[in-house]
């Protein structure tokens, strides 16, 4: 496992350092710290609720387009997910009752695009739960 720090204004989004842990042969990790002084809180960079996801949608593919800056996915991968973001957009913005299974399934497609790409595939997911409980 690796872990990688990108400190440059250009890597930081919202305001927010940017840090990538590389973990290979299924590892998952919640939470890594070295040190830690005071008080912690985890924020999974996403939002709990319906009247955010918009947002949520935004920030995952504005980390999509740094991580294709970097090199860490190919143009034709951003291309399909920002296709797939898209999709889940207009379908959460459909009245019709079959709009959360679109965003659904294009968030499906979604995870299996970028899933196994560190720090993508626990934002989909909670993204997808979210729409999920919207749902029922």
């Amino acid at each position: 496992m690796s872990v990688h720090h990108w400190g440059a204004e250009s890597d930081r989004v919202a305001g927010h350092e940017i840090f990538q842990n590389i973990a290979t042969g299924n590892a998952h990790v919640g939470v890594q710290a070295g040190k830690v002084d005071g008080n912690l809180s985890v924020d999974t960079g996403v939002s709990a609720g319906p009247g955010d996801i918009a947002g949520d949608l935004d920030r995952l593919r504005a980390a999509l387009r740094l991580a294709r800056q970097r090199g860490e996915i190919d143009a034709a991968t951003l291309a399909d997910s920002e296709h797939e973001l898209g999709v889940t957009r207009d379908a959460l913005s459909a009245p019709d009752p079959d709009a959360p299974g679109r965003a659904i399934r294009a968030l499906r497609k979604l995870k299996g695009l970028v899933g196994e790409i560190a720090g993508f595939g626990a934002p989909v997911a909670a993204i997808m739960s979210t729409v999920e409980r919207l749902a029922s």
